[in-house]
């Protein structure tokens, strides 16, 4: 091979790696800012915080004029060394929220802040499931059918609906909206909705710590 066209050639790869790396080092700084946003947006966004039990139904729930959250940095695991010096072995599980102009935390649910705004794009919350498993007790018949197909039927034309279920797959919430976009926070095993509501409404927002989640086209519920 002639070395100038090796030597071109690498040039070009070495470009092409540094130029994906760019992107992703852009995608992640924007990703960042715009969960700061989001977090902004809450600081001043009434909604509800709830904690969910074992059997998918709620046990705690707090209605906030507004809402903060952040891992409560108090319950952080270190190492010492001997000059003294700290290392930080096991990050936090413990949820510290700001509810309004008050404090709380917890650990060990599945948990879920609703903006005010979200709820036009709720379908289903856990007492409705809860029928949904009364009226079937045939387990070989996935109630889960039943539920995408009442999601179709309210959600129709919409561009994306998500399930959402707890800790032991028990499912808790569903909803759906023109566009469901997730982002990571802060907080271990949790994420953050952004859900895009037609005309002039105000964007919803969902955040569900340690919960297994759903996200698909409406159009796949054919």
């Amino acid at each position: 091979m002639n070395p100038t066209f090796r030597k071109n050639g690498l040039r070009v790869t070495l470009v092409a790696v540094g130029l994906a790396i760019v992107a992703v080092l852009t995608s992640a700084s924007a990703c960042e800012k715009k969960v700061d946003d989001i977090m902004r947006i809450l600081g001043t966004t009434p909604g509800t915080f709830t904690n969910y039990g074992a059997d998918g139904q709620v046990v705690f729930e707090a209605k906030c004029a507004s809402m903060a959250f952040t891992r409560d940095t108090e319950y952080d695991v270190y190492s010492y060394n001997s000059d003294g010096s700290a290392k930080l072995i096991e990050p936090s599980s413990v949820v510290k929220v700001n509810c309004g102009n008050q404090q709380f935390s917890t650990v060990g649910f599945t948990s879920v802040y609703m903006s005010d705004g979200a709820k036009a794009s709720l379908m289903a919350n856990s007492q409705q499931f809860a029928d949904l498993r009364i009226a079937n007790n045939n387990r070989s018949i996935p109630i889960i059918n039943f539920l995408w197909r009442d999601v179709k039927n309210v959600f129709v034309g919409t561009s994306r609906v998500a399930q959402i279920c707890d800790q032991n797959n028990n499912p808790i919430l569903a909803f759906g909206a023109e566009g469901v976009t997730g982002y990571a926070t802060e907080v271990a095993k949790s994420t953050l909705f952004k859900l895009d509501q037609p005309g002039s409404k105000p964007d919803g927002y969902v955040w569900v710590s340690r919960g297994s989640y759903t996200v698909l086209d409406t159009a796949l519920l054919g």
